[in-house]
């Protein structure tokens, strides 16, 4: 009897211990990912053009951005409820370690839409905010082998004002871009 007590009672304390907020432990980078994965890729590079590869992201940036969707200055209906969930030490250990993810070269570029683009880009002045090769830094995103359909869509929708949480930055600049002029942007940043 004695021993079932006490038993009883190690278990009951380890399952305080696991579910008090107070001694809650901090998640992993595998454990954390794992919800990610889906869309971003377990090595942080999407399979689908239509999400991010966050793999060698700036990883201020990637936090800014989890806090965004988690505060909802972003919304978007399959990220904001997963980013809710988060403490600010999981969004921490995501960007590091996405930051310190590979990131491998985008295929299908159109070389002849690139070189458009890359006089784009220098005409507008992208690496002013960009920086150079557009690795992007601190808050400013990488855009250097981004995923093609994805930069196009990000870029419309700043240009549109579907998307407005950079402070009004990139509105300016996108404002006087065309659908084609943003399809050769596309092209020559995701094939750098």
């Amino acid at each position: 009897m004695f021993r079932a007590t006490i038993i009883s009672v190690t278990c009951f304390l380890g399952f305080l211990t696991i579910t008090s907020p107070a001694h809650s432990q901090a998640k992993s980078a595998q454990e954390l990912v794992g919800a990610c994965a889906r869309c971003h890729g377990t090595d942080g590079n999407s399979s689908s053009g239509q999400y991010p590869s966050l793999a060698r992201q700036n990883q201020e940036y990637i936090i800014k951005q989890l806090h965004d969707f988690k505060s909802g200055v972003r919304s978007n209906g399959e990220m904001s409820p997963l980013v809710g969930v988060l403490t600010d030490e999981d969004i921490i250990t995501l960007a590091k370690f996405y930051y310190e993810e590979h990131i491998v070269r985008q295929r299908g570029i159109d070389e002849d839409l690139a070189k458009i683009g890359k006089d784009i880009a220098k005409e507008h002045g992208c690496a002013s905010c960009h920086q150079a090769n557009y690795r992007g830094a601190g808050p400013i995103p990488r855009l250097s082998r981004q995923k093609r359909v994805y930069l196009e869509k990000t870029m419309k929708d700043f240009r549109d004002g579907i998307r407005t949480n950079d402070n009004g930055l990139k509105t300016t600049v996108m404002d006087a871009l065309s659908d084609e002029e943003v399809k050769a942007l596309s092209h020559f940043l995701s094939g750098m």
